[in-house]
């Protein structure tokens, strides 16, 4: 969106009092995110009193979800702009406002990201999401993903190729393939593809220097998508597994495909495969009836498997999925402590991975250099953008998006330090 609005004369400003339109992109996946996306909104209709804000749109997720619903309780918003009208965003901020009044809708699939729409690089120049598939036919009890976005839907390779190709161009050095799940990639096209297909393409046909697998279905995973990755060093010794939990009763509830002795086998299988390799994880903390004692194997697994990092969220209900109407229903304040538990857990285990690292020479990415403090702030790896730890260079300053070879020399709970000397 803000690629096409750039190339039709808009410009950028940080300045909201300065901006002639505010475009809010939404997400409508769990309650905490749809509660932000209307504080942001609330928020941003005062400049149309305060400020030169003539366009207040209202794009994504929720809006799919809630259009009808919002459209009435915030007349102030003069668009709300559903998945099909994304690649028309220019041509429909120039017409007069007039609410669309999108309702909620299966109907309206996903948008595909287009290689031929232009993009705007808003993350650091030198990495970059690039989406290879939106939707998601796993049908989880508690997500609400299907509802918003349907079925599962691959981008063909070309146009994922196009798009890398495109990046590079720009300076990329790092992309990082994300879905809902990207091993299913491929298999609802015709002739049918891979992940792995995907992937040899991306390596036979762009210079991008890394290349991150993000949420991955364990289930997915296998032998064949683990060997091209020990062997082909551009690709990232990295995998985010989401496996959500691993009492075997809550998994079935869930509607989870691996049960706890298969989902331990297969990340055995991915460590002797891919080594050494970065493994991430997420837990959910308080699905309905989940028992004190099934709570705690979460605990005791992660003491057992050693996760590099893990990411831990309390359960959302989520009206429309099966999970909503599950009894008995955690109790708010116990669902969040079990979150704060696991993050407490994790934390002595991902400081002593990372103190292994000390006395190890480590390629680092650049990301942004503080001049002020004479360090440079980079990543390994074994660090995805925006989630994970960082490297902290002291007594040099880079350039962003060079690769340096660091000696680390320090860590703490989350990040390294390092030196070129």
């Amino acid at each position: 969106m803000l690629g096409q609005l750039v190339t039709n004369s808009w410009k950028l400003t940080q300045d909201f009092n300065e901006a002639e339109l505010i475009l809010i992109n939404t997400c409508g996946f769990i309650e905490s995110a749809k509660q932000e996306s209307i504080e942001q909104i609330l928020e941003m209709v005062k400049y149309k009193e305060t400020g030169k804000c003539k366009k207040l749109v209202v794009a994504g997720c929720l809006v799919v979800r809630y259009g009808t619903e919002l459209a009435a309780e915030l007349p102030e918003v003069d668009y709300w702009l559903g998945f099909n009208d994304i690649r028309r965003i220019s041509e429909l901020v120039a017409t007069d406002p007039s609410p669309l009044n999108r309702g909620e809708t299966t109907k309206e699939k996903a948008f595909l990201n287009e290689e031929n729409l232009p993009r705007f690089q808003a993350t650091l120049k030198h990495t970059a999401y690039v989406k290879i598939a939106e939707g998601c036919n796993h049908r989880c009890a508690y997500c609400a993903i299907p509802l918003i976005k349907g079925s599962f839907q691959s981008r063909s390779k070309k146009s994922i190729i196009n798009e890398i190709n495109s990046l590079v161009e720009a300076g990329v050095q790092e992309v990082n393939l994300i879905a809902q799940d990207i091993t299913m990639y491929g298999q609802d096209l015709t002739p049918q593809s891979s992940l792995l297909d995907l992937l040899k393409e991306i390596v036979s046909q762009t210079q991008i220097p890394w290349i991150r697998l993000l949420y991955a279905y364990p289930a997915g995973i296998n032998d064949q998508l683990l060997e091209f990755m020990a062997q082909e060093s551009r690709i990232c010794n990295y995998l985010d597994l989401p496996l959500q939990h691993i009492n075997e009763r809550l998994l079935k509830m869930m509607n989870r495909t691996d049960d706890p002795l298969t989902l331990k086998k297969r990340l055995q299988r991915i460590r002797e495969l891919v080594s050494p390799i970065i493994l991430r994880t997420t837990f959910m903390a308080g699905f309905p009836s989940e028992s004190r004692a099934e709570f705690e194997e979460v605990l005791t697994f992660l003491n057992e498997f050693h996760f590099n990092y893990v990411g831990a969220f309390a359960y959302s209900e989520e009206e429309g999925t099966k999970a909503f109407a599950l009894k008995p229903q955690i109790n708010q304040k116990i669902r969040q402590r079990r979150q704060q538990r696991i993050l407490k857990e994790q934390q002595p285990i991902s400081a002593r991975l990372l103190q292994g690292e000390v006395g190890h020479q480590k390629l680092v990415l650049v990301d942004k250099v503080v001049a002020a403090k004479n360090l440079t702030i980079g990543r390994t790896q074994g660090m995805a953008p925006d989630v994970d730890g960082v490297v902290v260079i002291n007594d040099y300053l880079g350039q962003p998006g060079e690769f340096v070879n660091c000696l680390i020399t320090g860590s703490d709970a989350y990040n390294l330090y390092g030196s070129l000397s």
